[in-house]
Order: C-alpha cells, then sequence, then structure tokens
C-alpha cells in the first residue's frame, strides 16, 4: 500500500515544479539597448546615432539588421542603385556621389557646391513584454530647397526580433482604421494645413508606419513634397487598446 501523506507530498512537489515551470517560460524578455555612434566628415557630413541591441542573440540581430537597412537605404541616394551591404560603404558612396556630381558641376564651371549632409537618427519610443517600438528618421540634405526627410516606426516582437504588421499588431484592423478616420478628420478640420496626403485613388487606408509611445499609439501620414508638414497625431490607449494585441 502506498503511503498517502508521502504520496500528497510528492503531488505537491510535482505541482510545484510545473508551476515554477511554466513561469520560467513565460519570463520577461529584456532587450538591453546602447547605441551606434559615427559622424564622418570630409567632402560630406555623415552622422549616424541608432539604438543597438546588445547581444549576439536572433533577436538583437534581427533588431539590428533591420535598423541598419534603414540607414543604407537612406544613404542611398541614386535611386537606379542599390544599397551596399554595410553601413561603412554606404557613407562611402554617398561620399563618393558627391564627388562625381561636384566634378559635373565644375566643368560647367559652377564651384559653389553646399556640402551634403546626411543625418540619422533613432530612438526607443516603447516597450512592454510583447513587443519594442523604434522611431527612426532621415535628413538627407543634397544641396536642393528642402531636406529629404523620411521617418518611419519599427515595431519588433522581443522574442523573436521580427517586425510586426497590422495583423500582428491590432486584432480589428478595420474596427482601428475607423477610429484613425475620425481623428484624420478633426486633424483636417482643426488646423492641419497641408491635407497633401495620397492615397493613390483607394477609400482611406491607414499609414504605413504607425508607432507606439507611454501616451498611446501614434498615427503618422507623409505628404508628397518635402515642402508640406506631415499630418501626425496620437490615439490613447484608452481608446485604441480594444483593438490591440500587444
Amino acid at each position: 500500500m502506498f503511503n498517502n501523506s508521502a504520496f500528497k507530498r510528492v503531488q505537491v512537489i510535482s505541482l510545484l515544479c510545473c508551476i515554477l515551470y511554466v513561469y520560467s517560460c513565460k519570463e520577461e524578455v529584456v532587450l538591453n539597448f546602447s547605441e551606434t555612434n559615427i559622424l564622418v566628415e570630409n567632402e560630406t557630413v555623415v552622422e549616424i546615432n541608432i539604438p543597438k541591441v546588445d547581444g549576439e542573440t536572433t533577436t538583437s540581430k534581427n533588431i539590428n539588421s533591420t535598423l541598419e537597412t534603414f540607414v543604407n537605404n537612406a544613404l542611398t541616394i541614386d535611386a537606379a542603385k542599390t544599397a551596399k551591404a554595410s553601413v561603412k560603404e554606404n557613407i562611402s558612396a554617398f561620399s563618393e556621389s558627391y564627388s562625381v556630381f561636384k566634378k559635373q558641376l565644375e566643368e560647367l564651371s559652377i564651384t559653389d557646391l553646399p556640402v551634403w549632409e546626411a543625418i540619422v537618427d533613432g530612438e526607443v519610443l516603447y516597450k512592454n513584454e510583447a513587443m519594442v517600438c523604434i522611431a527612426m528618421n532621415a535628413t538627407i540634405n543634397t544641396g536642393g530647397a528642402h531636406s529629404n526627410i523620411v521617418t518611419q516606426f519599427f515595431n519588433f516582437d522581443v522574442n523573436s526580433g521580427k517586425s510586426l504588421g497590422a495583423k500582428e499588431l491590432f486584432n480589428d484592423v478595420e474596427g482601428f482604421k475607423t477610429i484613425v478616420k475620425r481623428y484624420y478628420d478633426k486633424e483636417l478640420l482643426t488646423g492641419y494645413v497641408n491635407p497633401n496626403v495620397d492615397f493613390k485613388g483607394k477609400p482611406f487606408q491607414l499609414p504605413k508606419t504607425i508607432g507606439f509611445s507611454e501616451d498611446g499609439v501614434i498615427i503618422f501620414y507623409d505628404t508628397l513634397t518635402p515642402s508640406d508638414e506631415p499630418m501626425e497625431f496620437t490615439i490613447p490607449y484608452e481608446i485604441a487598446n480594444r483593438f490591440l494585441k500587444i
């Protein structure tokens, strides 16, 4: 015959082990960030200050690779060319493009050429147990009347480092779109002076890039021309939470 008290102790210990195992599996993933800082000044000025996930995990490699790709694409100003593999190579290519352009102007007896500048900044805006949101901004000045400015939010799964799209972020994309449309219309009525947002003949769309902050969901609509102000507003979490998966 089994000893009932001993058997019960074994059951309790087994249950505690199962609880500890489940808890350890659900332990929050911690991402530690440092910063990549690059400043190159010669005939051009290139300044890069972006977050970097420490370590050599799959998550850190995926996030860092995505952010570096943004930098590489920003530095590639020739639409006919693709970005090179590394940030260092693309900085060199940016400077080389300036040198070629400068030589062409000198052949036309034009010597007054402003210095080209490329500034890329990044910031960790928001983190929770499921995702991290990083804002990236690139300002490229190649001597035109207006700089070319690109802003993009990246939302990453903290367990894999993979980018999260609307379907991974929202449980009801169409319902959330309805809320965004209300805020969008309010912006048009109460102060946004450059409603130059292009939906290319399609019905109202969510923006290409959506961010997250401590205050809520950031909606950012870029414009057709650099001279126009983009539209940006935040939907508080008390309004957005019922649509969110994260």
